[in-house]
């Protein structure tokens, strides 16, 4: 006698590995999903890597090259890293620290007589972690000044860090920068150098195992804490960026003041008074310094993009920073009028990190002023030097 529904057992156990099949496979479509996402971010997202490091699980670690002071932002001493596809530059950029925490060869400790050294002090613009450091302005410039006139070798030392300001810089002056010995103190001063640091990489914490090994999870981890930030920080640091392409500030002398404003806690800081403060502040500071440790000092002003690209000139910041600067005998050094004969090339590769065009040129104006005002016989050894087109 056949018994009604029998084959069901069978069929069920059918159903189910079908069933199985079809979630093994969404499985692994996802982790190939995962693989896939995961090989295009390790190739275009910016990552920081030990400098002898390989392999498909290469460990990723900002902290390898920078560390969190009470102080502020400081460079590894002793780093030796790779920079993967810096935002900027797209490039991969060997970081050598030296034992002071400065992007820059081992000095002796005790400086010869026939030396000349220079301590170059700055943020990002100067440190240029987005270019190889022969192609940063300050490496230019030591390629430029030896032979000296008088027979010194000339040693430029680059003691930039990203993300610090006119405060940070005398605090590393003070911790570290005094061991070399300067004989000239370069500020390269940025127009929000009066402002405290933003210090969003900071806010990221230290990576845990998956963010170190895995782009992705770096990246939408980064992405997530970023938004959660520019909220936390409200729309006044940010007007800047979503109003340059809507105010006509290239032609207009207002516009361009209406743009300083929102940007008036970044590079607009130098258009607002009671900045400057701040920035008085420590230069009196950095007069003192000088003045114990029987040093030179040259202020090299920086300008922002806008500035640079205007129809017009606008350079109240420059003036401000060259009044201040002579107040306390120091050397200054203006490259608004170089970098604006040159505005119909390109200049930066943002609003204020420049190309490595533009890094030669600094570094050519660099060593001129150097030349000419601390390094030839009868130099004023200050002043400021007007640079022709």
């Amino acid at each position: 006698m056949k018994v009604i529904g029998a084959p069901e057992p069978r069929d069920r156990r059918s159903r189910s590995r079908l069933i199985a099949r079809f979630l093994g496979g969404m499985v692994v479509l996802a982790l190939v999903l995962l693989c896939m996402l995961e090989a295009w971010f390790r190739a275009h997202s910016t990552r920081v890597v030990a400098a002898r490091a390989s392999g498909p699980l290469i460990e990723s670690d900002p902290d390898l090259l920078i560390r969190y002071t009470s102080r502020g932002r400081r460079l590894v001493p002793g780093a030796h890293v790779r920079i993967l596809k810096h935002q900027l530059s797209g490039l991969d950029i060997d970081m050598q620290i030296n034992s002071l925490g400065f992007r820059a060869r081992e000095l002796e400790s005790r400086k010869r007589p026939e030396e000349f050294r220079v301590l170059v002090l700055g943020d990002s613009i100067t440190w240029g972690d987005y270019l190889p450091a022969d192609e940063v302005y300050v490496n230019r410039a030591e390629r430029l000044l030896n032979p000296s006139p008088d027979g010194r070798r000339v040693e430029l030392i680059n003691a930039g860090v990203g993300d610090i300001g006119t405060r940070e810089e005398m605090d590393i002056l003070e911790e570290s920068g005094l061991a070399t010995q300067p004989d000239l103190v370069v500020v390269a001063f940025y127009l929000n150098d009066s402002r405290p640091p933003w210090g969003f990489a900071g806010e990221l914490g230290r990576p845990g195992w998956l963010r170190r090994h895995s782009a992705l999870a770096a990246e939408l981890y980064r992405s997530r804490r970023l938004q959660r930030w520019i909220k936390e920080q409200g729309e006044p640091r940010w007007g800047w960026v979503y109003a340059r392409d809507r105010i006509p500030w290239q032609k207009d002398p207002a516009a361009l003041e209406q743009l300083a404003w929102l940007a008036r806690y970044d590079w607009g800081a130098a258009w607002q008074p009671e900045s400057w403060a701040a920035v008085d502040k420590e230069l009196a500071r950095l007069r003192k310094l000088a003045g114990r440790h029987s040093f030179g000092v040259l202020v090299v002003s920086f300008p922002v993009r806008f500035q640079v690209e205007t129809d017009f000139v606008d350079d109240r910041p420059q003036r401000a920073l060259e009044e201040r600067a002579r107040a306390n005998g120091f050397g200054f050094l203006d490259l608004l009028p170089l970098l604006r004969s040159h505005r119909s090339e390109t200049i930066y590769f943002d609003h204020c990190h420049p190309v490595p065009a533009a890094n030669a040129w600094i570094g050519e104006a660099l060593a001129q002023c150097i030349r000419s005002e601390y390094l030839t016989p009868g130099g004023k050894h200050g002043g400021k030097l007007q640079l022709l087109p």
